[in-house]
């Protein structure tokens, strides 16, 4: 075959741009340290590059979650120890009540701190994390507790009652020429300070429902085939002969004047403004913090400054307003009545700790969790990332050796080459 100058030329300057090529390739690789500047360089690569990057992003939001969450749980943590503390001074305070006798001075600093530290519970309630309320559920714009007084809603709320919920309380009554102590038999709603009117649903038949206030002389001994509302202090008031052939019932009732401090009851209740209807449920707030893994960050503020609790706290307080000091018998009955309740409310505190205490628990194996879960993505971040780097990264030292090969390569075709094109017809000529 017959070669031509032109098919030499075209060879020539061929082989040295796959030798340009070739240098260009490993010059780049020396320059980004990776391996492949587009896909189609090597696609295998790249696919596994996107797989790697794709879970870093995702290893990445979840750490960005779990920060998150932490940072909320954290401040939840502290709130909740807060409100240990409180109620913890409250049970001290319970204590010293039960003291017999105790002095009208005792008495009101004993109400009057128990005030306090009711208000502060409130307020502890109201914790907030970035401008959200830490125990508002999902609600997180809406204060667990009123800032303020507020009226400008009137609130229809329904609350449910088994037997169970029939308390029975001592009570002093003036009837004849002494006062006695008798027996009263009650389901205490979630307010005092109610609207007129009641709704209840499941009452045995032949029961009617009579409204009163507590200071009427009958408010608190309806007879047989009544209940007794008391709206002011929010009590349904059974009678002796009737309280255990209730079962189950539904109470339906009013509240429009609500105090600083009154729990919030779109919070607590299934409620409705007229407008709007709130369900009493559990609001989790969760955050994907793994992969198909969920944790709940926050904690119902109904769990920790129940309805109960307030509530025990504002009898306490109105028993100890009743004792007017005036040496009678009926006042020296009250006071002794007054013994027990705060004996009694001991009791019921302990309770409400232990429950706190629960939820703090709770708290507390939540957040281990997630310190867990943190540890184990900064594990796997690194496990990534080493993976990426040796799908993706060159080794410099090798690539710059290979450099210097094809430098040398290239510049042999280039010397090569330069004698063919030096080469005329004079050259033969010689």
């Amino acid at each position: 075959m017959r070669i031509t100058n032109s098919m030499v030329t075209n060879n020539m300057l061929l082989n040295l741009n796959r030798n340009k090529l070739a240098l260009s390739k490993y010059e780049q690789q020396f320059s980004t340290g990776k391996k492949i500047q587009k896909p189609s360089d090597d696609p295998i690569i790249a696919v596994r590059a996107l797989k790697f990057r794709a879970r870093l992003q995702e290893i990445e939001q979840y750490k960005s979650n779990i920060s998150d969450g932490l940072s909320w749980m954290g401040v939840t943590e502290k709130s909740v120890a807060n409100v240990i503390e409180i109620v913890k001074k409250i049970k001290e305070l319970s204590n010293q009540g039960t003291n017999d006798p105790l002095g009208k001075d005792e008495r009101a600093t004993i109400v009057k701190s128990i005030e306090q530290l009711k208000d502060q519970l409130a307020n502890e309630g109201n914790v907030d994390y970035a401008g959200r309320y830490v125990f508002s559920g999902f609600k997180t714009d809406m204060p667990l507790t009123y800032r303020d007084d507020d009226s400008s809603k009137t609130y229809t709320i329904t609350e449910e009652f088994t037997n169970t919920d029939i308390e029975t309380l001592d009570k002093v009554f003036k009837g004849g020429s002494h006062p006695t102590i008798d027996k009263v038999h009650r389901i205490r709603l979630g307010y005092s300070d109610l609207d007129a009117g009641v709704t209840i649903t499941g009452l045995p038949a032949g029961i009617t429902t009579i409204q009163r206030l507590s200071t009427d002389a009958n408010g608190y001994t309806p007879l047989a085939g009544e209940v007794c509302f008391l709206k002011d202090t929010g009590e349904l008031i059974f009678n002796d002969a009737d309280k255990n052939n209730i079962a189950n019932i539904s109470v339906e009732y009013d509240k429009t004047n609500f105090k600083k401090n009154d729990l919030n009851p779109i919070h607590y209740f299934t409620c409705t403004d007229g407008t709007d209807t709130y369900t009493k449920k559990v609001d989790a707030i969760t955050y994907q913090v793994s992969y198909n893994q969920n944790v709940q960050v926050n904690t119902q503020g109904s769990e920790l400054i129940s309805v109960d609790l307030m509530r025990d706290l504002e009898d306490i307080i109105h028993a100890v307003g009743e004792i007017k000091d005036d040496d009678s018998e009926e006042d020296n009955l009250k006071k002794d009545v007054l013994g027990d309740k705060f004996d009694k409310l001991n009791g019921l505190i302990q309770n409400h700790i232990e429950h706190i205490v629960k939820e703090q628990s709770d708290l507390g194996t939540r957040m281990n969790r997630l310190e867990l879960t943190q540890t184990r993505l900064e594990y796997d971040k690194d496990n990534f990332e080493d993976i990426m780097s040796k799908n993706e990264d060159v080794n410099i030292a090798e690539v710059a050796i290979r450099i210097k090969s094809q430098e040398m390569i290239y510049n042999a075709s280039l010397m090569a080459s330069s004698k063919v094109v030096q080469t005329t017809l004079l050259d033969f000529i010689r």
